[in-house]
């Protein structure tokens, strides 16, 4: 009985309304203007809030590629593309043998540069101290030379017999030429890479068949003396001045030697500083190797999505092995057009919808940067990071977000549908005497039912929402409330 006498008023109320419309209608008709019939509703203060509805993917925020610390072969691989890891998983080792030699290799690659060096700076310090003795040597025997010539001179202007002075000379010779035969004898007996024994060998031969004239020729006056007996000082002094020549020939090669295998300072600092850069090269490598024996261990709790490394491969130090992103640090990334990031700013509040699950979480990053999506408009990656993720979130599935762009909890609020516009801006219509005028507004946040008034109406303000078979409406117009009106019928129906 009760649900029959509701539809009973219902019925009647409907009818009053359509009575009162007609009547009027029909009042205005006989005055001579047509009140047209309007709805309106009060001003009030509310909670509002604007939102971005789109989409994304869940993507990890952590992501680590791991490469070969060092080059050397792969012994085992515990994971496959698509496997759960923890912090602390090993999910690659590599053969520790392999890195032993390749650690052994790398010590003495810099212990041979260390001894290079100090070879090159003994060697050098050894050629500085020769080519100071050369030089020594040589001051001395020019002296010694000259007091010989001199002396030699003198004694050569003192003997007046020439058979004397050429028995004199040929004593000289004859030494010279022995001395020289000597030498080549000894450069045959102790030979080099360089050495040519077949011209050693004729200058050995030219030198003893001259040697063989000179005592031929000695043997002719071997009998033959002056009576003061200065030819035997003359040949002496001959004898002694040839071994001087010959030391001092052999001093200057020693300086020549010397000056030739000397390293001069900047070739002596870049073998230093290459000495140095191997100990670097060593060292870097021994923490490698080092890092190589401890393996490759998941830093985080996380997902392996991209795995190249294969048990037994040799790898190069720098070959990509996996990529590993975390699951406990999610975000949701998605694409915001020009309009969106006119509205859109880090720390905004989201709701992430899941697979039908719900989740919190923020506004994180947004990109700096455009790039045109499939139909070419620019667009700028976002990203949204969620806060309470579980077993639930799969890296790569679609999440829909709806982030509040704006939010006000205590403001002034009407209908959106009572909101107009022209030339001079946003304005509603009010009803003063039964006519409509105009009220210019500011507007703030707006959502799908209410706009935010932030000046230009108060909380006693009534504005129009809509008209009766949706009439256009100008200000000045008569019109009549039928907000009340429907009011007042309900309330008299009841």
């Amino acid at each position: 009985m009760k649900k029959r006498k509701k539809k009973i008023i219902k019925i009647v109320a409907g009818i009053v309304v359509v009575a009162i419309i007609a009547g009027v209608v029909i009042g205005s008709q006989n005055q001579g203007t047509v009140a047209i019939p309007v709805y309106t509703q009060q001003a009030f203060r509310g909670a509002i809030s604007s939102e971005l509805d789109t989409s994304g993917t869940v993507k990890a925020e952590n992501t680590v590629t791991y490469f070969a610390p060092a080059g050397t072969k792969i012994a085992g691989v515990q994971v496959e593309a698509g496997d759960v890891v923890k912090s602390g998983d090993m999910m690659v080792c590599f053969d520790e043998a392999a890195l032993a030699y390749a650690q052994r290799q790398s010590d003495l690659e810099q212990k041979i540069s260390a001894t290079d060096y100090t070879a090159a700076v003994q060697t050098n310090q050894e050629q500085q101290a020769k080519l100071a003795q050369a030089q020594t040597d040589i001051a001395t025997l020019e002296i010694q030379k000259d007091n010989y010539e001199r002396y030699i001179e003198d004694l050569t202007n003192g003997i007046t017999d020439v058979t004397a002075l050429r028995k004199a000379d040929l004593y000289a010779d004859i030494y010279s030429a022995e001395k020289a035969i000597n030498n080549y004898d000894l450069a045959m007996q102790t030979p080099t890479e360089d050495t040519n024994m077949d011209e050693l060998l004729r200058k050995k031969t030219e030198k003893t068949n001259e040697l063989n004239k000179l005592q031929n020729e000695l043997s002719m006056l071997s009998d033959y003396k002056t009576s003061y007996g200065w030819e035997d000082l003359l040949t002496q002094a001959k004898k002694d001045l040839a071994d001087v020549e010959t030391k001092l020939q052999e001093a200057k090669a020693d300086k020549s030697s010397a000056e030739a295998s000397i390293v001069n300072d900047n070739k002596l600092a870049s073998s230093q500083l290459s000495q140095e850069k191997a100990k670097l090269t060593t060292q870097d490598a021994q923490t490698k190797y080092q890092e190589a024996l401890n393996g490759i261990v998941a830093d985080f709790d996380g997902v392996v999505t991209e795995l190249t490394a294969v048990d037994g491969a040799t790898v190069q130090e720098g070959t990509q092995l996996l990529v590993l992103e975390s699951y406990d640090e999610v975000c949701v990334e998605f694409q915001a057009s020009k309009y969106d990031l006119e509205n859109l700013v880090v720390g905004q509040k989201a709701v992430i919808d899941i697979s039908g699950k719900k989740y919190e979480g923020s506004v994180s990053r947004i990109n700096k940067m455009a790039s045109p999506n499939s139909s070419g408009v620019p667009m700028v990656a976002a990203r949204v990071h969620i806060d309470n993720p579980d077993e639930n979130v799969y890296l790569g599935i679609e999440a829909r977000l709806q982030i509040t762009t704006a939010q006000n909890d205590d403001t002034l609020l009407v209908p959106v549908e009572a909101v107009n516009i022209d030339n001079d801006g946003n304005f509603c219509y009010l009803i003063e005497n039964g006519v409509l005028v105009k009220r210019y507004i500011t507007t703030g946040i707006s959502s799908s039912d209410y706009i935010e008034i932030t000046d230009g109406l108060s909380e006693q303000d009534t504005v129009v929402t809509s008209a009766m078979m949706d009439t256009e409406l100008t200000e000045g117009m008569e019109v009549t409330d039928m907000s009340q009106t429907e009011e007042a019928t309900t309330v008299s129906a009841e």
